[in-house]
């Protein structure tokens, strides 16, 4: 198979969005209520969805479940004594197992202003009236479950991703080797050309399984760091280096202005830094302008080249995984994603700006420290 097949299929694998929802066991959803008919009632009504219904007679017993086990969703009542539903939610949003799961206020009163004001900032979280539309919350339950299945699904298709990453090194690491010593052999011209296409070939491979093997990481959280401490206007110059003696034909500028040091993980920076370099030289044409630039709580590092801009319909799913401006170039479209996902990994952002006029530059804003 070819890389561009190779890259293709596993795109295929990546984003099939078909889901077999007898392959997963019943979705689990936790109900906190103080009155033991309202939890009769919720087992009646969601009876026909097939899910597990883990019940909770107070907001303290229903954070003991949720601290242990993770849910599809919650249903949560919002007049619970000792403990109501918003200050339940309150505390469930600072539990790592329901930090994100969906909540489903159930209430006899509208929300007012106040309420509003207490959910805000708490994440996905819905309500309904008392009393409830049985029809109504089987199907915004379902509609949370079939989500959660679906984040499954992309779970265990991230450890298939891995598993292949993982058994595609050893053999392109023979390749790497073998041509490796081809080019260091004495052959006639044609071989010796034919072992540096071989050389050429495994080391973009095996930048592709790297990858691989970072996005199925981020898949399961964020990517790990390992903090040190260390200089990015340093970290900025050793790369901008290298790039210029590969590409010996390309002009690259570097501007270092301000307190660059900062606590990061060098490995993770430095491989950001080289995909946005390797953007600018793929997508770009004339001098690249490496920036990195002190904000006192925050260090900014940027990459400009000019060229034809991104697309403006195109430029909000750069960072997506496998999407490329430019479908007849090599590679699986992971780069930039991985970029964001290490940012992300030091609480930083990184943003894209493209025009005919400006050119495109890409920026990675970094906390000093964690």
């Amino acid at each position: 198979m070819s890389c561009r097949g190779w890259s293709a299929s596993l795109a295929h694998l990546i984003s099939e969005g078909d889901i077999d929802e007898g392959a997963f066991p019943a979705a689990a959803i936790l109900a906190a209520d103080d009155r033991a008919p309202n939890l009769l009632a919720l087992s009646a009504i969601l009876e026909p969805l097939h899910v597990d219904l883990v019940t909770a007679t107070s907001g303290r017993e229903a954070i003991e479940k949720a601290s242990h086990s993770a849910f599809a969703a919650i249903l949560l009542d919002v007049m619970m004594p000792d403990m109501d539903g918003f200050e339940t939610l309150a505390s469930l949003r600072s539990l790592p197992l329901a930090r994100h799961t969906p909540v489903i206020l159930l209430t006899a009163h509208e929300l007012d202003t106040r309420d509003m004001e207490k959910v805000k900032g708490m994440g996905s979280v819905d309500y309904i009236l008392k009393p409830i539309a049985a029809e109504l919350l089987r199907s915004k339950v379902a509609a949370l479950v079939s989500l959660h299945r679906r984040g499954e699904a992309l779970t265990a298709k991230d450890r298939q991703i891995a598993m292949l990453a993982h058994d595609l090194q050893s053999p392109l690491t023979a390749i790497s080797v073998a041509a490796d010593s081809m080019c260091r052999t004495e052959l006639d011209p044609r071989s010796q050309n034919l072992a540096r296409v071989v050389q050429r070939g495994t080391a973009r491979m095996s930048k592709m399984v790297q990858d691989l093997t970072d996005y199925a990481r981020a898949g399961r959280g964020a990517i790990p760091i390992v903090r040190e401490q260390m200089d990015l206007g340093d970290l900025a110059l050793e790369i901008v280096e290298e790039f210029l003696h590969t590409y010996s034909g390309r002009r690259i500028d570097l501007a270092r202005g301000g307190d660059l040091r900062g606590n990061w993980d060098r490995t993770r920076l430095y491989q950001a830094l080289s995909n946005l370099m390797m953007n600018a030289i793929r997508y770009g044409t004339g001098a690249i302008a490496v920036r990195a630039q002190d904000g006192t709580a925050y260090i900014e590092v940027s990459v400009h080249n000019d060229g034809p801009p991104i697309p403006e319909e195109f430029l909000p799913m750069v960072f997506r995984p496998f999407e490329r401006g430019v479908q007849t170039r090599a590679g699986l479209g992971l780069g930039l994603y991985i970029v964001r996902e290490i940012a992300k990994a030091h609480s930083g952002d990184v943003v894209a700006t493209s025009s005919s006029e400006l050119g495109t530059t890409f920026t990675i804003r970094l906390p000093r420290t964690a």
